[in-house]
Order: structure tokens, then sequence, then C-alpha cells
């Protein structure tokens, strides 16, 4: 059985957005401005993102974006970054088909920055594949999330490995 590995890149498109908000150090309603700047802060097992507001008199306010597990053991650096496998990006798609059978093709999630269903990143990453085709495979156990049976609906976090078996 042959085996095609691929690192998969998953951002968010960023786009500064304004949110009307009361600010509390102003003391009234105003326009709160989105930096596109992130932080992480870590609490035990978790650890959250948030988006950095500034209003117009330079006052901040975080919006937490989303929550991520941290490593329980420790990890060695030289097995987070795969450099030996091709990386796809956003734009890019592979194609399933012309794939001997029997073949199953491994993405490697190295990157993840905002939140992704496993149906959805599959179906943006995945040519000749509809987004109810992709969901049927996972149920029926053709697309593995860590070697294990997930829901289309899983999300997806850094380290995570998806099989896809070719028949």
């Amino acid at each position: 059985m042959k085996k095609q590995t691929y690192s998969l890149v998953l951002r968010q498109k960023r786009e500064a957005d304004n949110l009307v908000k009361h600010c509390k150090m102003c003391g009234k309603v105003t326009v709160f401005t989105d930096t596109t700047i992130r932080r992480h802060n870590a609490n035990g097992k978790n650890i959250y993102q948030f988006a950095i507001y500034k209003c117009p008199k330079n006052h901040s306010w975080n919006n937490k974006l989303d929550i991520y597990k941290s490593f329980s053991e420790h990890v060695n650096p030289k097995t987070l970054i795969p450099t030996e496998f091709e990386t796809i990006t956003e734009t890019e798609k592979i194609t399933l088909h012309g794939i001997e059978e029997q073949q199953v093709i491994e993405f490697k999630v190295t990157v993840v920055d905002g939140s992704f269903r496993l149906d959805q990143a599959l179906a943006s990453h995945l040519h000749g594949l509809s987004r109810t085709e992709i969901a049927q495979k996972i149920n029926n156990g053709s697309i593995l999330l860590n070697n294990c049976l997930s829901k289309p609906s899983q999300k997806l976090y850094i380290h995570d490995i998806i099989l896809i078996k070719v028949k």
C-alpha cells in the first residue's frame, strides 16, 4: 500500500472589522477596530486565542476567538515541523482522480489559524469531491482523523493526521 503525505496549512482570511461597543475606559459607546493582532493565553490544559481591538483613544478590548488543548507530554520539536512533505496552502487543491486504488493520502495539519471543521477543510483542499461526499466518507470510515472514526463537524487542531483511503 502506497502512502502520499502532505502538510496542510489552514488559515482563515483576516480583514480588519469594526464593532460598536461600550468602552469602559471612555465611558461611552464607540467603534472598536480589529488590529488583526492575535494573542494567546495559557491556562492549565487550555490555550486561548484572542483578537485585539482598539477604540479611537487606543483603549484595547480582547475578543476570545478559540480554545486549544495544550500538550500533556513533552514533544520533540523535530517532529513538529515536517520538512519532507509537500505543503498544501489555502488556494491549492489535491485531486483524487487518477490515484491508484489501495493508496492512502495522509494530511498532517501543521498550521491552524482559526477554527476549521474536518469536512469543510477537506472540501476546500480536495478537487472533485463535494462536502456531502466527504461527510459520507468520514461516516463510513474511508476518512479517519488521528486513526479514529470521527464526525464531519470535528474541529481540526495542529498535529492532527487525516487519512484518506482511496478505494
